[in-house]
């Protein structure tokens, strides 16, 4: 039990602290995605090109993956991921569907949440892949 809830609270760490260690890299070899960064980051004023916010909905991806993997690694159970992902899923959902909607493009609301319960479903099967935990009850 503890393992989990340990591995459900370092999974949303994780997912959070990889966008935000994804986005810090690219903005700091890509100025001009540095400077619409900061204008969202101080004013929440959404200015991404296109390009730059498929680049953010790859990085929210590989976090989601990176978080699933974690999660499964720590717990050894896939019910633990199935709460993290319920979890990451109701909040992006919350900020996207509910809050921002009217603050980002429709697709890159759509493409933050649609992906989320996948990704990092995907993470837990590439964790379970390398050695064997439990994947059901």
């Amino acid at each position: 039990m503890v393992r989990s809830v340990l591995s459900i609270f370092v999974g949303a760490i994780i997912w959070m602290a990889g966008f935000l260690a994804l986005a810090a890299l690219t903005a700091a070899l890509w100025p001009d995605y540095q400077v619409h960064g900061r204008l969202w980051t101080s004013e929440g004023v959404f200015t991404f090109t296109s390009f730059m916010a498929c680049f953010n909905l790859f990085f929210w991806a590989i976090a989601a993956i990176a978080a699933g993997w974690i999660a499964m690694k720590i717990a050894t159970r896939y019910e633990a991921v199935l709460v993290l992902a319920a979890l990451i899923e109701l909040y992006v959902v919350a900020l996207h569907i509910i809050l921002f909607w009217s603050k980002f493009p429709w697709w890159y609301n759509l493409g933050v949440v649609i992906p989320a319960i996948p990704a990092i479903l995907l993470g837990a099967r590439l964790a379970a892949s390398e050695k064997k935990v439990v994947l059901a009850g």
